[in-house]
């Protein structure tokens, strides 16, 4: 043995080998950063008594705190929503809302990792994933507030860049940036994936507990949308340096830049385009109706009416049930002169004990119950749509959002047995308070958790319990008080394309003698970037999918929500003049979807008449109708035969004015509106048209040679004597998109019947050989409704 070798063996024994192994593990403690979750809870905060979310309803706290409207803390996988990791590993985070119109999920609560004493007297390291897209602005502003043995806020404003840091006083958080993408089309979007590295000194931290890391936003309208997805519900992120993740990523400072004036190009196009398209369309309008054409069956889908679970609606459902969930359908079939058609009431929370299917919860019961005899007081035909908000709560807990397959029997603690009964049970209840009932619908919406297979598994099975328990119920009855299925219940029918076919294909394969489909349902919103002819071709799209999986018959279907989403539009919602604008807006695009529904083949059942959702129909204690429920009026007084009709200017995505005509015997009719991208678009100009030439074409032998009697009604917000009323202080609201708090408004008799007025104008004209030609106008959001008749005896 040599020397040299015999000294490297005694360094590697006895004593020699621990100071050494000592040594090198105290060198690599040093060198690596500990960091703690600063994700370990995600909670975000909404109001108490949201239908959707539940939380202990047997806490006193709570219940009292519901009453009172008092904002709470809820569970963020609730609110969780995917998006993928540098890596193209799927997470999960609680998004921050930045768009206009709901003071909802406004601000986003990340709780850390408990912090040892151990670490006392030192600064502190936490990371946290996120996810940020820029939509039509130019940069994401939001506030920060850590609170820990006291607490600061500090304003972040990011834009791409490789590392940007913000520094307070006792803190200091730096957005590493791992991943920056940007979509083809014009939107200007950019996103970027990253590691969020928060320190906090010494100062802040309560050595032995937790940090609150508190997001909030500012609500504002935005063209397209800007968004903040925090943290990871799911999986632990905090485990991997980020600076050393971003160093063996590379992505280079000159990408992120090309990234980010990509973006700036695309937002001042954004704004051009959506300029140009309102002033391409500021022309002269122009109407013509062919009396002479051929005629289609005009479909009353403003007499479909729907309403979620509240008291009276889904941002509220507690304390004692309200007379007024009856009294405002009165309100508005006692104008209209009849029943709706239909009233689909949706109910959120679980009828039924979830631990004992077969007994209701009494705690749910007066609602359930004031809610369908409202309904079935209102309205020939009742629909049911049962969310089972408590039961979809577990399912997205237990499968981490529609990311982990159920086990066979179904969510445990609520299996599918279990639902099939519960449905049962509730079923034969419904029934018996309102005999209306004819259609029971599965839970909608689904679709929004996610796409994967086993989710879509998930789905059907939410369906196969539903149709289970119809069988068991319509055994029971007689053939004409059995109930019918509606299924699938997804949104837009253009961007669910693949949910659809999956729940299609799934219903063909599925071997069940009970098995049945009288509807499918889907949503058609509208919102920034679609447009009113989006369900063009929608029809043979449905129908080759039916073709495909060998469905026997054309499946009719159930649009059970349309108009503008939810807070999308421009209007400030928390002033009841601006929320009367959206809602007027809305009564319009409902009309032109419903007029694009007439025209595909198929069978469609629009409910148009929208109810107590997005659009509301009553205002205050004295159910004073709102402008959509105006526009609803009009539109009854429209016949049941449409003449084709053509209207300048329109684009082909449908934007600019329209119209829609009718004839009776001894009257026809014109109502003029115009679907205005204004109510989208920042940029864009309102559609006012003063100046309409409308030309009725082709007069009936009646009309020909005679006195005519022309009768006008018009509804506009822009009325003066509704801005001053509802700009007064006292009727200023929460910018609640349902508007809960616009109900308990208590109006003076002058104002009741000031604004419960639509305005009409009577004049005669003399009628021509053939064609009559008239002078009309109507502003960006109103609704004005011609009715032409015969003088007769004159």
């Amino acid at each position: 043995m040599t020397g040299s070798s015999a000294k490297r063996n005694c360094l590697l024994s006895g004593p020699c080998w621990l100071v050494l192994l000592l040594h090198v593990l105290c060198t690599t403690a040093s060198a690596q950063q500990r960091y703690y979750k600063a994700d370990q809870q995600i909670t975000f905060k909404w109001r108490y008594g949201y239908s959707e979310f539940p939380f202990p309803a047997e806490s006193t706290v709570a219940q009292e705190d519901a009453q009172r409207g008092t904002f709470g803390w809820y569970d963020g996988a609730l609110w969780s929503q995917a998006y993928k990791w540098n890596d193209s590993t799927i997470l999960h985070g609680v998004q921050l809302l930045f768009r206009g119109g709901s003071p909802y999920a406004r601000e986003v609560m990340c709780t850390s990792d408990l912090v040892p004493y151990q670490a006392a007297g030192a600064p502190v390291s936490f990371l946290m994933p996120f996810q940020y897209t820029i939509g039509s602005e130019e940069e994401l502003a939001f506030s920060l507030r850590i609170k820990g043995s006291t607490e600061e806020t500090i304003v972040c404003k990011l834009h791409p860049k490789a590392v940007t840091t913000f520094t307070g006083g006792l803190f200091k958080v730096s957005f590493i940036t791992l991943k920056v993408s940007s979509p083809e089309g014009p939107k200007p979007l950019v996103t970027v994936t990253g590691m969020m590295h928060i320190r906090a000194y010494p100062q802040l931290i309560n050595y032995g507990n937790r940090l609150s890391i508190i997001f909030s936003s500012v609500t504002h309208h935005m063209d397209v949308e800007s968004s903040l997805v925090l943290g990871s519900v799911f999986k632990n992120m905090a485990e991997v340096d980020p600076y050393q993740l971003a160093d063996n990523i590379k992505l280079s400072s000159d990408s992120i830049t090309a990234a980010w004036q990509r973006h700036d190009t695309r937002l001042r196009q954004w704004r051009q385009t959506t300029a140009q398209r309102a002033a391409s369309l500021l022309q002269k309008g122009r109407v013509e109706v062919a009396c002479q054409g051929p005629v289609q069956p005009r479909d009353k889908g403003e007499l479909r009416v729907m309403a979620y679970s509240g008291n009276p609606v889904k941002d509220f459902q507690y304390g004692p049930p309200s007379s007024q969930m009856k009294e405002m359908a009165q309100a508005v079939t006692t104008v209209l002169g009849r029943h709706f058609s239909l009233f689909r009431y949706q109910h959120h929370y679980l009828p039924w004990k979830m631990d004992k299917p077969a007994e209701l919860d009494s705690t749910q019961l007066p609602y359930l119950q004031q809610w369908l005899e409202a309904a079935g007081a209102a309205a020939d035909t009742v629909l049911l749509d049962l969310q089972l908000s408590p039961i979809v709560k577990l399912y997205k807990q237990y499968s981490q959002m529609g990311q982990l397959p159920l086990p066979a029997a179904g969510i445990p603690g609520v299996e599918w047995d279990k639902i099939k009964q519960g449905y049962l049970t509730t079923l034969i209840y419904a029934k018996k308070i309102c005999p209306a009932l004819r259609i029971v619908q599965m839970p909608y919406e689904l679709d929004n958790i996610t796409n994967t297979a086993v989710h879509a598994d998930a789905h059907y099975q939410f369906f196969k319990c539903l149709y289970e328990a119809v069988a068991s119920f319509n055994a029971l009855q007689r053939k004409g008080d059995q109930l019918l299925i509606a299924g699938l219940g997804s949104n837009n029918p253009t961007s669910r394309r693949d949910f659809i076919k999956g729940f299609l294909q799934r219903y063909s394969m599925d071997t069940s003698s009970n098995k049945h489909l009288d509807f499918i349902t889907w949503h058609t919103y509208l919102f920034p970037g679609n447009y009113p002819a989006q369900i063009k071709g929608v029809a043979d799209s449905l129908q080759r999918f039916q073709q495909r999986y060998h469905l026997e018959k054309s499946i009719p279907v159930i649009v059970d929500e349309m108009g503008l989403a939810e807070p999308s539009t421009i209007e400030d919602l928390s002033d009841l003049q601006g929320a009367m604008k959206k809602e007027a807006a809305m009564a319009c695009f409902t009309t032109a979807l419903q007029d694009y529904y007439e025209k595909e083949p198929g069978t469609f059942f629009p409910i148009s008449g929208a109810g107590w959702h997005f659009a509301l129909l009553t205002y205050g204690k004295q159910n004073v109708l709102s402008t959509y429920a105006k526009g609803l009026v009009l539109r009854s007084k429209l016949g049941d035969e449409k003449l084709p009709v053509h209207t300048t200017p329109v684009d082909a995505e449908g934007w600019g004015l329209h119209a829609v005509a009718t004839k009776e015997r001894n009257k026809l009719s014109v109502l003029l509106f115009s679907a205005s991208p204004s109510i989208f678009y920042e940029q864009a100009a309102p559609l006012n048209y003063s100046d309409i030439d409308l030309i009725i074409k082709d007069l009936p032998a009646s009309f020909r040679n005679t006195k005519l009697k022309i009768t006008q009604w018009y509804s506009s917000p822009g009325d003066e004597g509704y801005k001053q009323i509802l700009s007064q202080e006292k009727y200023q609201t929460l910018p609640l998109t349902r508007g809960a708090d616009r109900y308990e408004k208590d109006f003076s008799p002058g104002e009741v019947k000031r604004l419960n007025e639509i305005k009409t104008q009577t004049t005669y004209v003399q009628s021509g050989k053939e064609n009559l030609t008239l002078s009309a106008a109507i502003d960006a959001y109103g609704m004005r409704l011609i009715q032409i008749e015969p003088v007769q005896g004159k």
